[in-house]
């Protein structure tokens, strides 16, 4: 059994049996393996599973240094993308964990976003390049949330954790289809972006 394999199957044997210290355990071994394991999942094609596991090792805070805590958040993102181009069954988690890794892990992304986007604004102010990389992610999530409310309407409304996030986005909903579309645009670069440099 590859090793990624071998690290998926003990960490769905915790979650199935409720082993939170368990699942911490196995999740905390696997941050060191963590770029091998992504290159082993782009073989496999075990995108959203690893993606999942790697949000759940961000939020419980299992990461010790920021490069780490960075690069959790960038391989779970482009794993992310990846399952998402794949058309899921459940495409509205998927979404959500998006929003999520976008929403509560903005500030690992911002240096990504101003390479890309904002380099002339990093040049002349860097605090103004980052208020602008934030506005542009809280836009990310809120094109993620915007497709969600049209597809999946009847499950969001129900769904404390997403209104949640929706009510903690400084940003003003209504966004103009042309912004929709920048967003979009922004997700689909940021995820080649991400993906060449974890190549």
């Amino acid at each position: 059994m590859d090793a990624l394999e071998q690290f998926l199957a003990q960490a769905r044997q915790h979650h199935e049996q409720g082993d939170r210290r368990g699942l911490s355990r196995v999740l905390k071994q696997a941050i060191p393996n963590r770029i091998d394991y992504y290159r082993e999942c782009r073989t496999l094609g075990r995108d959203a599973e690893f993606s999942d596991l790697l949000c759940k090792a961000l939020l419980l805070e299992l990461d010790e240094e920021e490069e780490e805590s960075i690069e959790l958040a960038e391989l779970a993102y482009v794993c992310m993308c990846e399952g998402l181009r794949q058309e899921p069954a459940d495409l509205y988690e998927q979404l959500k964990r998006r929003v999520i890794l976008l929403h509560y892990f903005a500030d690992y992304f911002t240096d990504s976003i101003i390479e890309i986007f904002l380099k002339k604004y990093r040049e002349d102010n860097l605090l103004q390049a980052r208020s602008l990389a934030l506005d542009s992610i809280a836009r990310m999530q809120l094109s993620d949330i915007f497709y969600i409310e049209q597809h999946f309407g009847e499950r969001i409304d129900e769904d404390e954790q997403l209104n949640d996030i929706c009510n903690d986005i400084e940003l003003a909903p209504n966004l103009t289809d042309q912004e929709l579309e920048e967003a979009d645009l922004m997700h689909r670069v940021l995820h080649a972006y991400l993906k060449a440099k974890y190549k």
